[in-house]
């Protein structure tokens, strides 16, 4: 990972930050350049960090002795945040059994002993997620079914859209489904997630459109698939997300003839600030075997 990392970043992981604070940031890198090999074995090292400080705190305890650890969050969301990493792992590797068995390990951490309130509160923010994240995946494997109840949950819960809607463009790619109402639904939302600032959102912001691309070339919409690739190209130069960039300058050039001069212009713009050269998405998955 070191040849991704931008000066902030290995600033932060050479810093006295806690080895379970640097994991997770870790992971964050690992998802945001679509590296899954290394996102796995990060996710097993802050397991077994997690595990072992964990163990170490019981016998403390036993004896009389309480530590508080120099971490950002409580110690539960490390061990917890271990099974999310994992879980997303696999929902990625198409794996969803194996994705479902780690959504239900962080969805019930009520058992971790020692727990203040923080502690607790950690505990129901990761059972929060769990419901979330297992719509998620069930729509990923197929129940069509539940994408009425799906989006009523998102509705309610202004905070799961973005990432709510990355489920289901992917689910509707895999699973060939028509989901325009619902994008027609969710318009102004999408649009409002364009102007996101930080650079966690943003990151959301262009894997979301990176379906919608998909979404819209598989419906051979091409001007709007293109339109979306343009501006995931650009996102990706902005924030230093560099993972599908190369694949989507890829998919460009395959539609190429179709492209308006205007987002030809636009094209050649954004190559001027640079190609970046990382792993990208798998279009293979959804039927768009470019070359």
């Amino acid at each position: 990972m070191e040849e991704v990392l931008n000066q902030r970043e290995a600033i932060y992981l050479l810093s006295d930050s806690h080895e379970l604070d640097k994991a997770c940031e870790l992971f964050r890198l690992s998802y945001t350049h679509n590296d899954w090999d290394e996102a796995n074995k990060v996710a097993d090292y802050m397991h077994t960090l997690a595990a072992s400080l964990y163990h170490a705190q019981l016998r403390n305890a036993a004896d009389g002795i309480y530590e508080t650890l120099d971490t950002k969050h409580p110690l539960v969301f490390y061990y917890a945040y271990s099974y999310l990493a994992k879980s997303i792992y696999y929902q990625n590797k198409g794996k969803y059994q194996e994705a479902r068995d780690y959504i239900m390990k962080y969805g019930e951490m009520g058992w971790f002993m020692g727990l203040d309130q923080s502690g607790q509160e950690e505990v129901e923010r990761f059972r929060f997620l769990a419901k979330a994240n297992l719509y998620t995946i069930e729509l990923l494997s197929g129940k069509r079914e539940l994408v009425p109840e799906y989006v009523q949950f998102l509705h309610n819960n202004d905070e799961e859209i973005l990432p709510g809607l990355i489920g289901i463009a992917e689910a509707a790619n895999l699973n060939n489904w028509d989901i325009d109402d619902l994008l027609n639904d969710f318009a102004d939302d999408i649009e409002i997630f364009e102007s996101y600032e930080d650079r966690g959102n943003r990151v959301y912001y262009i894997k979301l459109v990176n379906q919608l691309a998909i979404y819209y070339f598989k419906k051979q919409q091409y001007a709007v698939a293109l339109n979306y690739v343009l501006v995931s190209l650009q996102f990706s130069v902005s924030v230093e997300a560099d993972a599908d960039f190369r694949t989507l300058v890829t998919l460009f050039e395959a539609y190429r003839d179709l492209a308006t001069p205007s987002q030809q212009e636009q094209y050649q713009t954004i190559l001027l600030r640079g190609i970046h050269n990382e792993k990208g998405i798998n279009l293979g998955n959804y039927g768009l075997g470019v070359s």
